[in-house]
């Protein structure tokens, strides 16, 4: 289960995380868009208890921060030692081949994401999604697709089921976005995506909805900064 921290608020939760939250997810975009001091994130994160993964999400997969030229590596190198796994976008890839290479070697676990968050996937696009994410090692593959009605959730649903051995995070956006988040991970999808303060994407569920999900299991343990 991962707990996601959007606001300056939510950084207490590193030190004193609810129970039943395995992983904490720095949302740094989000973070500094709402005008948080990277110093104080990095002092938050001295004090973390739990495992973090850090995410610096650009606009176009559902982002909030403006990054310049360059400016979103040199904070993921910086940002990187505070970590325990990393969140990168398939589409950005090329662009980061220096923050893979730093997370190959601090042997940091990754998270390879895409998000189709104005366009359904079909099971054509998702076949070949897939395909590309099987050039890339990675800890979990994170795909994110609209879903308006629930052909387009039982979509995301079908590679769960064909594909057990991946591990799979499969989630939606759009009117079926919380109803994902509620079904998928008893379907097998590897990561559960809660709030600790406010929603960082739409139909996020808060910590403290009461869920019972069987097979759950922890995939990452806390490294030493």
């Amino acid at each position: 289960m991962v707990g996601t921290i959007a606001s300056g608020a939510g950084l207490a939760y590193l030190a004193k995380p609810p129970a039943g939250i395995d992983l904490a997810e720095i949302r740094l975009d989000l973070l500094l868009a709402k005008g948080v001091e990277p110093e104080a994130i990095l002092t938050a994160l001295a004090h973390k208890e739990l495992p973090v993964l850090l995410t610096l999400r650009t606009r176009e997969e559902g982002g909030a921060f403006n990054w310049r030229s360059r400016q979103r590596v040199l904070f993921f190198l910086a940002f990187l030692p505070f970590a325990d796994v990393v969140d990168l976008e398939l589409n950005n890839l090329p662009r980061l081949g220096r923050v893979l290479r730093a997370i190959r070697r601090s042997k940091r676990d990754l998270i390879l994401s895409s998000h189709s968050l104005k366009r359904k996937l079909t099971p054509l696009r998702l076949k070949r999604l897939l395909g590309r994410f099987r050039k890339t090692r990675a800890a979990v593959y994170k795909i994110v697709g609209l879903a308006r009605k629930s052909r387009d959730l039982r979509t995301l649903a079908e590679p769960l089921l064909a594909f057990p051995h991946l591990r799979l995070a499969m989630l939606a956006s759009g009117p079926l976005a919380t109803a994902s988040r509620l079904s998928l991970p008893g379907l097998g999808s590897r990561l559960l995506y809660v709030h600790l303060d406010e929603p960082a994407a739409p139909g996020q569920p808060g910590h403290d909805t009461t869920l019972t999900f069987a097979g759950l299991r922890p995939f990452f343990t806390a490294k030493k900064a």
